[in-house]
C-alpha cells in the first residue's frame, strides 16, 4: 500500500487505453480518447464542455409487477445503462401516468421503472399514451370505475386498458396505450447522440456556453422547455435534455454567435451545417416521439433564418396532431399530476399555437388549430418565473411571451375570416371584425408601459402586435364608399406605424430574440404600400407609400449589412426587385386603365389590374409571407373600384 501510494509508482496522467484507469462516463459514450493530464481533475473532452468526469456503473432494473413473465413486459436479461435510461423522462406524460386512486401507492414504482418497465427489443419504450376521445370517454370513464385493480385467482395479470388523468365527471380524461413506433422499424435508442457528438467537437470548447446564451437569449422570450432541466446537461445523468434537443439549442444559438466574448477567437460555425444535423436528429426523434419531441420541434421552428417552409409547415402540422394524441389541448389544472408537469404542458401547447398561428399568417396556409378545440388557460407570470435567472430583464421577456399568447388568441379569431373559402355573411364577418377590434384595444390598453412604443424602455414582441393591427385594418365596416376609404386609410397608417417601428429599431434591438415569421410580415408591409401607391389616385398619398417602402428598404439594407439582421433577406430579395420593375417596365401610351394613371417623381403608374397581375406571379410563391394580402383585400366582394 505504501509503494502504490508513492509518487513514483501512481501515474501523473491516465496512460492511453488504460484498463486501471477506465475512461469517464462521458468519454465512454461519445467512443472519445480520455485524456487526464493530471489525475483527479476532468479530462480533456469534459473541461472543453465544463463539466466534472463522472465514472458511474449504476443498472436501473425494471420493476415488474408480481406474476408477470419477461414476455409481458417485453423486457430482457440484459438491463439499460444509466447513460441511456431515462435520458427522456421528462416525457412526463408517458412517464407518469397513473390513475389517481393508485397514484399515491405506485408513484415510487413508477419513478423507479423505465417507461413503465415495457421496452422492445432496442430498449426504446414500447408503448405511448394516446388520449381517448370524447365520444367513448364517459362511457369508458364508467367502465374504469368498475374495473378492479387485481385480477382475478388464478388468472394472468392484465393492464387496465384505460388510465385517467382527469375523474372529472363533466370533463372525464382518459388515456390508453398504443405502440409508439411502428412494427419492425429500426428506431435510435438515443436519437440525435451522433449529431451532438459531432456538432460538439465542432463547437468545441464552447458548447456549454452556448446553453447559456441560450438561456440568456433565447428562452426568457419564448419559454418552451425546463431550465433546470437544461443545466442539468452537465451531469450527464438521465434527468437532462434529449439530445435532438440539445442539437436544436447548438443550431438556434447560431443567430447569437458574433454577440459573444469568444466570437473573436473563434469563427462563426456554418450555420446551414448546424441545422441540418439538427434537423437529422429531429427526424429521427419522430420516430418514436415523446413530450420532448415537442419541445424540440418548437425550438426548430423558432430558429432563424427559415431554410425550408415546407419543412416547417410539415413539422407544425406534426407537431399540432401529435400535441392532440397527447392531450396538450386540455386543461391540466385538475389533472393528479404535479404542478411542474402542469405548468411545462401549457408551455409547450402556447409554443405550438403561436407557431401554428403566426406561421398560418406568415406562409399563406391554413392554421391547424381551431379555438374551439382547445380550453388551455393563457400561462401566467408566476408559471414562467424562473429559478435559475430572476433579472427584471428576463422577468420583462416573459411577460412578453404573455402578452404575445393573448394576441395569438386574437389572431385565431381572425385567421377563419383569411382562408374561409365557403364564405360567412357580409353580416357576419363585420361582427367578428368589430369584436376583434374591440379585444385588439383592449390588449394594447393591458400592456406595460415598456411593452408600448412611445415608451423609452427597449419595446419587445412589438413586431407581431403592429402586423396584427395590418392584418386587422384591412378589414371593412361596411358597404359605403366613405368606410371604404376610412378603411383604407386605417390600413395604411397601420403599414406605415410598421415602417415607423422598423425605423426606430437599434442595433441592440436587433440583436434580441425576433420570431423567424417577422421576416415575411417585412414584405407584406412593403407589398401593402406599393399596392397602394400605384392604386391612389392622389400624388400625395403615392408619394408618401413610396417614400415609405424606400425609408424601409435602406433601413432593412443598413441592418443586413452592419448587424447581420437575416429578417431583412426576405423584403430585400423580393421587394428591390418589385420597385426595379415599376421603375423601368413602362406600358405603351395606348394602354387604357380603370383608374387615372397618377405621376410621382416622374414616374408614370399603370392600373393596379394590369401591374398586379403582371407583377405579383413572378413576384410571390404558393407558400411565401405576403400571398394572403390579396385574399384578405377581396375576401368583402366589394363592387367599387379602390379608391383612396
Amino acid at each position: 500500500m505504501e509503494s502504490a501510494s508513492s509518487a513514483v509508482s501512481v501515474p501523473s496522467a491516465r496512460p492511453y487505453r488504460s484498463h486501471k484507469l477506465r475512461a469517464c462516463d462521458y468519454c465512454r459514450k461519445r467512443k472519445a480518447r480520455c485524456s487526464v493530464e493530471v489525475l483527479g481533475q476532468a479530462c480533456l473532452l469534459c473541461r472543453a464542455n465544463g463539466r466534472e468526469c463522472e465514472y458511474s456503473d449504476a443498472r436501473i432494473t425494471p420493476v415488474a409487477p408480481a406474476g408477470s413473465r419477461p414476455s409481458e413486459l417485453g423486457s430482457h436479461p440484459q438491463s439499460p445503462s444509466a447513460g441511456q435510461s431515462l435520458k427522456r423522462s421528462h416525457a412526463v406524460l408517458e412517464d407518469n401516468i397513473a390513475d389517481p386512486p393508485l397514484y399515491t401507492q405506485h408513484v415510487a414504482r413508477k419513478q423507479a421503472v423505465r417507461r413503465d418497465g415495457i421496452d422492445d427489443d432496442n430498449g426504446i419504450t414500447a408503448q405511448s399514451a394516446h388520449i381517448v376521445g370524447p365520444a367513448i370517454t364517459s362511457d369508458a370513464h364508467v367502465l374504469e370505475q368498475y374495473m378492479s385493480p387485481d385480477s382475478p385467482e388464478g388468472n394472468e395479470p392484465t393492464r387496465n386498458p384505460y388510465r385517467v388523468y382527469s375523474a372529472d365527471p363533466h370533463k372525464p380524461v382518459l388515456y390508453r396505450s398504443v405502440p409508439r413506433r411502428r412494427a419492425g422499424l429500426e428506431v435510435a435508442k438515443e436519437p440525435g447522440v451522433k449529431q451532438q457528438v459531432i456538432l460538439e467537437q465542432v463547437l468545441a470548447p464552447n458548447a456549454g456556453r452556448l446553453l447559456h446564451l441560450y438561456l440568456d437569449k433565447v428562452h426568457p422570450a419564448f419559454p418552451v422547455i425546463d431550465e433546470n432541466q437544461l443545466l442539468d446537461t452537465r451531469k450527464n445523468d438521465a434527468s437532462g435534455p434529449s439530445a435532438a434537443l440539445i442539437c436544436q439549442i447548438y443550431a438556434i444559438t447560431m443567430s447569437y454567435w458574433n454577440q459573444t466574448s469568444f466570437s473573436r477567437v473563434h469563427p462563426h460555425p456554418d450555420s446551414r451545417f448546424a441545422w441540418n444535423l439538427a434537423v437529422k436528429a429531429l427526424q429521427d426523434d419522430f420516430l418514436a416521439p415523446t413530450l420532448s419531441t415537442l419541445q424540440t420541434v418548437l425550438v426548430d421552428l423558432t430558429g432563424r433564418p427559415i431554410y425550408s417552409i415546407t419543412g416547417n409547415v410539415i413539422n407544425i402540422g406534426r407537431a399540432v396532431t401529435f400535441s392532440y394524441s397527447l392531450g396538450l389541448n386540455r386543461d391540466p389544472s385538475q389533472w393528479n399530476i404535479s404542478q411542474h408537469e402542469k405548468n411545462l404542458r401549457v408551455r409547450i401547447w402556447w409554443g405550438i399555437l403561436i407557431h401554428d398561428s403566426w406561421g398560418s399568417l406568415a406562409h399563406g396556409t391554413p392554421s391547424c388549430i381551431n379555438s374551439t378545440q382547445y380550453d388551455v388557460p393563457p400561462p401566467t407570470l408566476d408559471m414562467l418565473k424562473s429559478t435559475v435567472n430572476s433579472s427584471r430583464a428576463h422577468e420583462k421577456s416573459l411577460e412578453g411571451f404573455v402578452a404575445l399568447c393573448s394576441l395569438t388568441e386574437i389572431l385565431g379569431r381572425v385567421l377563419p375570416l383569411v382562408y374561409d373559402l365557403k364564405g360567412n355573411t357580409q353580416k357576419d364577418t363585420l361582427k367578428t371584425i368589430r369584436r376583434v377590434e374591440t379585444d385588439l384595444d383592449e390588449w394594447e390598453d393591458s400592456l406595460p408601459d415598456y411593452l408600448i412604443r412611445n415608451s423609452q424602455e427597449e419595446p419587445a414582441v412589438s413586431g407581431s402586435k403592429f402586423h396584427y393591427m395590418q392584418a386587422v385594418a384591412q378589414s371593412d365596416a361596411s358597404n359605403t364608399s366613405e368606410a371604404l376609404k376610412y378603411r383604407q386609410f386605417e390600413c395604411r397608417k397601420s403599414a406605415q406605424t410598421i415602417v415607423d417601428f422598423v425605423q426606430s429599431l437599434q442595433s441592440s434591438h436587433l440583436g434580441e430574440f425576433w420570431l423567424p415569421y417577422g421576416a415575411y410580415y417585412l414584405t407584406s408591409t412593403t407589398t401593402l404600400l406599393l399596392r397602394f401607391a400605384v392604386e391612389t389616385t392622389e400624388d400625395a398619398v403615392a408619394e408618401s407609400c413610396v417614400s415609405s417602402v424606400k425609408m424601409l428598404t435602406q433601413r432593412l439594407r443598413h441592418a443586413r449589412e452592419h448587424d447581420d439582421w437575416d429578417l431583412a433577406d426576405d423584403c430585400l430579395s423580393q421587394c428591390e426587385g418589385i420597385i426595379a420593375r415599376m421603375t423601368h417596365n413602362g406600358r405603351s401610351s395606348d394602354q387604357t386603365s380603370i383608374l387615372p394613371r397618377p405621376i410621382f417623381n416622374g414616374l408614370e403608374i399603370d392600373a393596379p389590374g394590369d401591374w398586379l397581375d403582371a407583377t405579383m406571379p413572378a413576384f410571390y410563391g404558393p407558400m411565401d409571407g405576403s400571398s394572403q394580402m390579396r385574399d384578405v383585400w377581396g375576401m368583402f366582394d366589394f363592387e367599387e373600384p379602390l379608391v383612396i
